[in-house]
């Protein structure tokens, strides 16, 4: 699906308004070994932002860094782990630029998860540490410590993630920018953001509705017993 992904931003040309995210995605598809599994994507790009407190209210250039590392497990269908990060500076250039936002989306079975350690299976965190793609692009690490990286928790459960879906998030959010626009209309993105619905939305949505239906589910709380898998919630 994430191989799907990269080749749709190539393939549309209004990706190519968004600085240098068509060739962001090139490198990152050609590095992925669809018979191997395993993702390590980087995309580095600009949108167009503007925010209530900007002066004159007119769009600022901002940096975006989208990152997807995923952990296939050997029968190269499932998944191990995955973990999806999403910084915005408050300017262009990294070097020079505040972090004003970073979070991460992780994804961790309950097979591989530490047991004394209790989390959602699918959750967000804020802040987190750099990748090695975020130094390689200009960020240092002064620029990280007003968010306080080291704090891990709260995670907060939320749905599953992907490189389509959450690039459509941002798309939605930031559309002052005149190619979110383009994108978000396109049919070749819209088809290929419903196939990403279709595959994770839907059975993380369709099992949770399933759990709270289910007559044995009645007495048990959903967070403990479902998103946290902590067995049986007497």
């Amino acid at each position: 699906m994430e191989i799907d992904t990269l080749r749709k931003i190539m393939q549309i040309g209004s990706f190519s308004r968004l600085g240098q995210i068509q060739t962001s995605a090139a490198g990152a598809q050609s590095a992925i070994n669809e018979f191997r599994g395993g993702v390590n994507v980087h995309l580095g790009f600009t949108l167009e932002i503007r925010l209530r407190g900007d002066r004159r209210g007119k769009p600022v250039p901002r940096r975006i860094d989208l990152g997807a590392l995923v952990e296939a497990a050997s029968d190269n269908v499932s998944v191990n782990n995955a973990s999806y990060s999403l910084l915005i500076a408050r300017y262009a250039n990294p070097a020079t630029s505040p972090i004003v936002r970073k979070v991460h989306f992780d994804y961790e079975p309950i097979e591989r998860r530490n047991a004394q350690e209790p989390k959602p299976s699918a959750h967000m965190q804020l802040c987190g540490k750099f990748s090695p793609h975020h130094l390689a692009a200009g960020y240092t690490e002064v620029r990280l410590r007003s968010l306080y990286p080291a704090w891990e928790k709260p995670r907060i459960p939320l749905p599953p993630t992907s490189i389509a879906l959450m690039l459509n998030w941002l798309l939605l959010e930031f559309q002052t920018d005149p190619a979110s626009q383009a994108i978000l209309s396109d049919p070749t993105w819209r088809n290929c953001v419903i196939r990403a619905e279709q595959a994770i939305l839907k059975p993380y949505f369709v099992a949770g509705a399933r759990f709270l239906a289910n007559a044995s589910s009645a007495k048990q709380r959903f967070l403990q017993s479902h998103l946290y898998e902590l067995g049986v919630d007497a």
